[in-house]
């Protein structure tokens, strides 16, 4: 848990509070900040797949691979659609975990997680993360 938690701090710090350099073209800003959001993306894959990996697991096998194949999806929409991914990518998660967070429902429904309430649970710490990292974005 301490490992997680110093790892957690040190990716803020390197992706967290980061502007594009002033000097960069509109493109060049766009690319900067898809690349900023693809790191914290990572991040939360790997803490799936690392909660995937303890005796006994924290996720099981159905519930990581489902957060991989968001995580693939999500960064193909990214490299698909440059100036427009954001609502995509936050939706998606949204899917996943009904964080509001993420994105607020525009549906009366209640949301139904693709992922279970534990699963959701272990992954609330990442998805807040990336919360805040998609905030930021432009």
């Amino acid at each position: 848990m301490r490992r997680l938690i110093v790892f957690l701090v040190l990716v803020i710090n390197l992706v967290g509070c980061q502007s594009p350099p002033p000097d960069l073209t509109p493109d060049a800003k766009l690319a900067f900040q898809a690349t900023r959001v693809v790191m914290v993306l990572d991040v939360l894959r790997d803490g799936a797949i690392a909660a995937n990996e303890q005796v006994p697991p924290l996720l099981t096998t159905n519930d990581t691979r489902n957060v991989v194949l968001w995580h693939k999806t999500s960064v193909q929409t990214i490299r698909a659609v440059p100036s427009g991914w954001k609502p995509a990518v936050m939706a998606g998660l949204y899917a996943l975990t009904c964080d509001a967070r993420v994105l607020v429902p525009t549906a009366s429904q209640p949301c139904v997680p693709q992922l279970p309430e534990p699963a959701v649970r272990q992954l609330t710490p990442y998805v807040g993360l990336v919360s805040v990292i998609l905030a930021e974005v432009k």
